[in-house]
């Protein structure tokens, strides 16, 4: 029923998580984007998105999984590669933050997820204001109506861009 790559690797990281030595586990490579698809990446981004810990029956409610035995089975896949675990309650938190999928747009600063253009926008918008401040002189050259041009051009782009990212977050 599972695929057979999917079996391989978390065969490879059930052995990883048994040994004690962190290091070996950090230096292998786990390509998660192969392991980590469809209703697997939904529960992790369900479980980021609610940023508490999650019971089985929770997960499957909300994203409208068939049974609790579908939502804890991705549940415990996710355990087995070590990036969420089980409390003593018997519900799922987070434990570790992968970028895959639309992940690869955000940063997280402290317990914040922001999108990356955010700091490309806000960049271009302090230079392009510094430059108006501070460089623009009266009457305009062709040089400064390029440079106004140009400018205002980049953080429009880039603000519009930051929105877009923020409002296509999948958590």
């Amino acid at each position: 029923m599972v695929h057979q790559h999917t079996k391989s690797v978390l065969r490879r990281v059930k052995s990883f998580s048994d040994s004690a030595n962190e290091k070996d586990t950090e230096s292998a490579e786990i390509n998660y984007e192969s392991v980590i698809k469809g209703t697997t990446l939904d529960v992790y981004f369900y479980l980021l998105r609610k940023k508490d810990a999650a019971g089985v029956r929770e997960i499957q409610r909300s994203l409208d999984l068939s049974s609790p035995s579908v939502s804890s089975y991705h549940l415990e896949k996710l355990e087995t590669l070590g990036i969420v675990r089980k409390n003593r309650f018997g519900n799922y938190e987070v434990t570790k933050k992968i970028d895959i999928g639309a992940l690869n747009q955000f940063v997280m600063v402290g317990n914040y997820t922001l999108p990356r253009f955010f700091f490309y926008a806000i960049f271009a918008s302090v230079l392009f204001v510094g430059y108006i401040l501070f460089f623009l002189t009266s009457p305009f050259s062709t040089g400064e109506i390029f440079a106004l041009i140009f400018g205002s051009f980049a953080v429009i782009v880039c603000w519009v861009e930051s929105i877009l990212s923020w409002r296509s977050k999948p958590f």
